[in-house]
């Protein structure tokens, strides 16, 4: 497919992780349990896509292509919802995980307050790292998934079958800090040995203004640099996991900068397909022939037309709506409560 060639050149997705069943998705959530069949089979459906940027709107691109292949609803309300409160204002900015769950929380309040989601979708490492210490989490019935477990499943398929492989983390420092990939695979069995954690501080916006730009390139080749420079002496394989959703937009020149820094293999890993998979309904046969899609993208922050076109003119080819909601989005300074401190 079309989304897998242009964001996904070297996208390592097991087969056995494209067909894990639903109760496997279920049992990896806390807060509450998710039939996501029961969902899937509604007619019309809304589902939320949020980050704390623009990395996830190639999980809201590659839902708006998968849905119009497989045509499984009569009506889909496709909404991006940018929960970056304000420039400047970043999560990875924010002192501490108690200030960063409190503004994810009134970002969500407001999700399901004004859109009513039949699903959020937290296509952010970053946010679903935040999410467990918001209040929304305790108290609310919306069903919510976030991508860390899709990303920490997908390490899994493939370090399971070479236990002598390297994993090098590639995130934000919230995400990295947090060791929540990290104490996920290692509570799975992997040697903390096994495991490098590289904080990537300034990639994800960088990638968001462009992600091809020569300051990119010169921040994908200092961190892949790092991480490289902790590898053992070894031939084994080495698997790059993406704990940023961004990262996908620059996948060729991740893949190149790693082939330039070592002899060893690199095999990149990005959760962000594994998500989109989650909204077809194994269960699922009917096609409707006057199938309806509306996208939205809603943001509190300004998002500039640099931005905007990096991203749109990567997704337009196969997902030409979310595309034109990007260029077209929707800029609410009274999207969601934000205090700045």
């Amino acid at each position: 497919m079309l989304f897998h060639k242009i964001l996904s050149f070297v996208i390592i997705i097991s087969f056995g992780l494209m067909n894990l069943s639903y109760s496997r998705y279920q049992k990896s959530q806390e807060n509450i349990h998710i039939d996501l069949n029961k969902i899937m089979s509604k007619k019309k459906i809304t589902i939320i896509v949020t980050d704390s940027g623009l990395g996830g709107m190639s999980v809201c691109a590659g839902i708006e292509e998968k849905l119009n292949e497989e045509k499984s609803f009569e009506e889909v309300n496709l909404i991006y919802f940018n929960s970056h409160a304000e420039k400047g204002s970043g999560y990875n900015s924010m002192p501490n995980m108690e200030r960063k769950a409190e503004v994810f929380n009134d970002a969500l309040l407001s999700m399901e307050e004004k859109y009513s989601p039949d699903l959020i979708l937290i296509a952010c490492n970053t946010l679903s790292v935040v999410y467990p210490f918001t209040e929304f989490k305790e108290k609310s019935q919306t069903p919510v998934l976030g991508i860390v477990d899709y990303g920490v499943d997908l390490i899994l398929s493939e370090y399971n079958k070479n236990k002598n492989s390297e994993i090098i983390l590639m995130g934000t420092e919230t995400t990295i800090s947090s060791g929540t990939h990290k104490n996920k695979l290692m509570n799975a069995g992997v040697s903390e040995n096994n495991i490098i954690s590289q904080a990537c501080p300034g990639l994800e916006s960088a990638i968001q203004n462009g992600p091809t730009t020569e300051k990119t390139i010169e921040y994908i080749n200092k961190f892949v640099n790092l991480s490289v420079n902790q590898l053992k002496d070894s031939n084994e394989p080495v698997f790059a996991a993406f704990c940023c959703t961004h990262y996908g937009f620059s996948t060729e020149l991740i893949q190149a900068s790693f082939n330039d820094a070592t002899k060893r293999e690199v095999k990149i890993l990005n959760p962000n397909s594994a998500m989109i998979e989650v909204i077809i309904s194994k269960e699922k046969k009917e096609i409707y022939k006057d199938f309806k899609m509306n996208v939205k993208v809603v943001s509190r922050a300004e998002i500039t037309d640099t931005e905007k076109m990096a991203i749109s003119e990567i997704i337009k080819p196969f997902a030409p709506l979310s595309a034109e909601a990007l260029m077209n989005y929707e800029h609410n300074l009274e999207l969601f409560k934000f205090v700045k401190q």
